[in-house]
């Protein structure tokens, strides 16, 4: 049965049961049966592509939202260029992928194995340059460890980060002058991992001051589970685990306890954010919008969908498993990748908009 129908079946059974004395009432539920929700969607009748740890949706400002994917007619990997005002999409590139923050971009465009080398384009959006670099071997990796970062668009040397990052700390480079997060250690077997304090470090820009953060290393967070909001000019750190948990060991988030997502700014300010634990059970990809969190989850048979924390209550807007989410920096808009039937094989991953401000503005 569709909800819509239940909702109606229900005030039918009111309507029945309630005295008439309690007319009052019954046009009050009416009323918020009846009501629009808080926000309007559009299907764009894209589909988007999915890579593992590579973000798919980027906001390039309030109106365009830069994605990968396509049509069923197209190919359905390459880059995309939606405008929500003309509600039109054009292509953008030939590219399966791109990296984009604060209006830098960088997308591979060939590789050539022979030649050792790989043709990229960077720079400011809409005005970005081909350039070549050389392919690294195994060993002159080895030699010189560093690391990517999806805040820059570029990889860091370990040695150049201030202070230096040993290749045995889990690390994620921040935007340019921010710094960057120790995770700790690598290894969770290791000595250095079960000491205290366990608190994750924040070394800020170029002086490489450390400020020590309430996030541990036991709540589990990984390069990936760092993003940032332009919305909150904030970082959001999603802990995998809750803090006290053992460190050995990949727990559920005990049902009894509220899911945690933090925000953290350049200076070291964090802000802790409680989300019940019904009827979503874990968080994926939480972003905050103008009127709260979204956010994917629930149980994947029963309940899995896009859900909306308005500080309150938590309310299920769409079904289907989130497999990404992108909000536009005035917070109004969120862009969602669902697989609406995530149940059926293949089934396509749905590229949707949904706007949180009044009128849909």
């Amino acid at each position: 049965m569709k909800r819509s129908s239940l909702k109606w079946l229900t005030l039918g059974f009111l309507l029945i049961y309630i005295p008439a004395h309690a007319e009052g009432v019954l046009e009050a539920i009416k009323s918020k049966l009846s009501a629009e929700p808080p926000y309007t969607v559009v299907d764009t009748r894209y589909e988007v592509g999915y890579t593992v740890g590579i973000p798919s949706l980027h906001w390039v400002d309030n109106t365009q939202l830069l994605f990968t994917g396509g049509t069923k007619d197209e190919a359905r990997g390459k880059l995309h260029l939606w405008n929500d005002k003309t509600k039109s999409v054009q292509r953008y590139a030939e590219a399966e992928s791109a990296c984009f923050s604060n209006g830098f971009i960088r997308y591979q465009v060939r590789m050539d194995q022979v030649a050792r080398k790989r043709i990229v384009r960077e720079g400011p959006f809409g005005s970005e340059k081909e350039i070549e670099e050389p392919l690294l071997s195994k060993e002159e990796l080895r030699k010189m460890p560093r690391v990517h970062s999806n805040f820059t668009c570029k990889v860091h040397l370990r040695s150049e980060l201030a202070p230096p990052a040993p290749n045995t700390r889990n690390v994620a480079v921040l935007r340019d002058g921010d710094g960057y997060l120790d995770l700790g250690p690598w290894d969770i077997d290791t000595k250095e991992r079960k000491t205290f304090p366990r608190n994750l470090t924040l070394y800020q820009g170029k002086t490489g001051k450390a400020i020590q953060l309430p996030m541990t290393w036991e709540e589990d967070i990984a390069s990936y589970d760092v993003f940032y909001s332009e919305y909150r000019s904030a970082y959001i750190v999603h802990p995998k685990k809750p803090r006290g948990a053992p460190l050995e060991l990949n727990i559920q988030w005990p049902k009894d306890q509220p899911l945690i997502v933090y925000l953290l700014w350049p200076n070291g300010q964090t802000e802790t954010v409680s989300i019940p634990y019904w009827p979503t059970e874990y968080l994926s990809r939480p972003q905050p919008v103008k009127s709260g969190w979204i956010f994917g989850g629930g149980n994947f048979y029963k309940a899995s969908g896009l859900y909306l924390f308005d500080g309150k209550t938590v309310s299920e807007i769409d079904t289907g498993q989130v497999w990404g989410t992108a909000v536009s920096p005035d917070g109004c808009k969120a862009a969602v990748a669902i697989q609406n039937k995530h149940l059926e094989g293949g089934a396509p991953i749905n590229l949707k908009i949904f706007n949180f401000c009044k009128g849909g503005k």
